[in-house]
């Protein structure tokens, strides 16, 4: 008997555990017949075992059994006949961190085990637990690549709308009133312009070429600063400029890898991320893509985005003054007097703390390779070994200076330089709408434009943003190479946003670190105010 359990299938597995509901409406009629045990599979949530917190979210238990109305379609593709079906609300069930189910393109997939393991990180999937994850998968994903085939290997049955579903959406229909998120025209629209875009993701590579000599060039050139017999000190300060741009555009480059949109194939941009992430910018690469992958798929959630969580010293908005629990760092951020005394001042201190910003980028890389469990200990090692010999080459590099005084100055300004990206970073999202709790399902469009803007410059400054200018379009479809991101915005994004009535912001530079300032102004005089006002101004809206 033990052998015999030990080669039961992985379904046999899934048919005993979950006493799966097999809904003959899949095969066009209106009747639900009960598979193996009595056990509905919307079952009761457990009392006992952790769940996802509650994040300003409405939770509705599933009917006992929810049977299709006659002839429904999956809401992608049509069941197959021995497809077990769930229903939206079915899903929704499976939301705790020990029962994690997910639906992609009309299928549903248990997840459970496959989340620790997840290369891009664990958080992304816990925050979509029991929702519709169609449009993040496909945004990190090809259809035909390693993460589509194991995804495969976790299917559990068909997606379908449940009888209450299609009544309503046929009552809406009729009616001509608003039509519900998964029926949304441009949803299925953008779905399908996705789909198509495979073939655009190839690279110039003669482009990343330019880019490496003329990289090389530039470091060179501040080393020789340094190092060159006789030099002023005027001209070592040059160096260190010349020092700040050269991160400043290497971490582009370590931008486009931790997305995959170099090679596109992740082990290969793993190993160009770690030699412009950790060897020249003493930025880990999996710290990037680790906090950078949450942020795509949650961008400007009030609990889930760790890039506009930044309490203690900057607050985005005053909802973050109720002390809001952080699902990515695990903590309550809290609003006590020492962060409404640097709240309070700190559109008056944002630039000031971009300059010194990548010092804590290189604590935050350093802490994640200490505490993180999700890291393969070889892979650990391997990115602590590469940033010990960025602060060696940084270090020798600086010991060549003729004095401390110079030494610090030089420091100072590199980085302060080199902290024009991180500016960039902020002003694509900073002052734009903060929504409260998790991703919703299908709403994947809204979030990315309601979360990101442009910035409008000509094309001979594409240079300096490093493909950031299309913030909108790369948050859209993160897998395009910057440097089609241009023609891409104009010839296929613009007319898709014009054709579904969408909005699409493009300030400029200047237009933006103004918006920017006056989102952490605003936010600055709340902290002043009472708690009570600003209580009121939240539910206010």
């Amino acid at each position: 008997e033990a052998k015999k359990a030990v080669t039961l299938t992985r379904a046999e597995r899934h048919a005993r555990r979950h006493s799966f509901l097999r809904l003959t409406a899949c095969k066009g009629t209106p009747r639900a017949t009960l598979i193996g045990s009595t056990r509905n599979l919307a079952r009761p949530r457990r009392s006992n075992r952790e769940t996802m917190p509650a994040v300003s979210r409405k939770h509705t238990k599933a009917p006992s059994a929810a049977p299709l109305v006659g002839g429904a379609k999956s809401t992608s593709r049509g069941a197959a006949p021995t497809a077990a079906c769930f229903t939206p609300n079915q899903v929704a069930e499976h939301d705790a961190l020990d029962d994690t189910w997910v639906s992609v393109d009309g299928a549903v997939y248990d997840l459970t085990h496959w989340i620790a393991r997840h290369p891009g990180g664990s958080i992304p999937l816990r925050q979509y637990a029991g929702r519709d994850m169609t449009d993040a998968f496909r945004a990190y994903h090809g259809p035909d690549g390693k993460a589509a085939k194991t995804l495969r290997s976790y299917y559990v049955g068909e997606l379908v709308m449940s009888a209450e579903d299609a009544d309503a959406a046929e009552t809406s229909s009729s009616e001509g009133s608003a039509m519900s998120a998964d029926e949304q025209p441009h949803v299925e629209a953008f779905r399908g312009l996705a789909k198509g875009l495979e073939t655009d993701f190839h690279t110039d590579y003669w482009h990343y070429l330019k880019l490496f000599v003329s990289l090389s060039a530039l470091f060179a050139s501040a080393v020789y600063c340094v190092i060159g017999e006789g030099h002023s000190t005027a001209t070592h300060m040059l160096g260190a400029i010349l020092l700040g741009l050269f991160w400043q555009q290497t971490m582009f480059i370590g931008h486009d890898a931790g997305h995959g949109a170099i090679t596109h194939d992740h082990s290969k941009d793993f190993l160009i991320g770690l030699v412009v992430g950790n060897l020249c910018n003493g930025v880990g690469i999996t710290w990037w893509t680790t906090t950078h992958n949450v942020h795509h798929c949650a961008c400007n959630s009030l609990e889930c985005d760790p890039d506009i969580q930044h309490m203690p010293v900057l607050a985005v908005t005053p909802k973050y003054f109720q002390s809001v629990y952080s699902l990515y760092h695990k903590r309550t951020m809290a609003f006590d007097a020492a962060a409404k005394a640097l709240v309070s001042v700190q559109h008056y201190s944002f630039y000031p703390i971009m300059a010194v910003a990548r010092f804590n980028l290189y604590a935050q890389t350093l802490i994640l390779l200490f505490t993180s469990k999700e890291i393969k200990p070889s892979r650990r090692v391997l990115e602590f070994g590469v940033m010990c010999l960025y602060f060696t080459w940084l270090g020798v590099l600086v010991s060549r200076l003729p004095s401390l005084g110079e030494r610090v100055s030089f420091t100072l300004l590199s980085h302060a330089v080199g902290g024009l990206i991180h500016v960039q970073i902020c002003l694509s999202h900073f002052s734009r709408k903060v929504f409260e709790g998790r991703p919703e399902s299908h709403k994947w469009v809204e979030m990315q434009l309601s979360g990101t803007m442009d910035i409008d410059c000509p094309r001979w400054l594409d240079w300096f943003h490093g493909g950031l200018q299309f913030q909108t379009e790369h948050h859209l479809v993160p897998r395009m190479p910057r440097h089609k991101l241009r023609r891409f915005r104009e010839e296929v994004v613009k007319p898709f946003l014009k054709e579904h009535g969408l909005q699409h912001d493009q300030p400029s530079f200047w237009e933006a670190n103004l918006e920017v300032w006056r989102t952490l102004k605003a936010s600055a005089k709340a902290a002043k105010l009472s708690p009570a006002f600003v209580h009121a101004i939240n539910l206010e809206g």
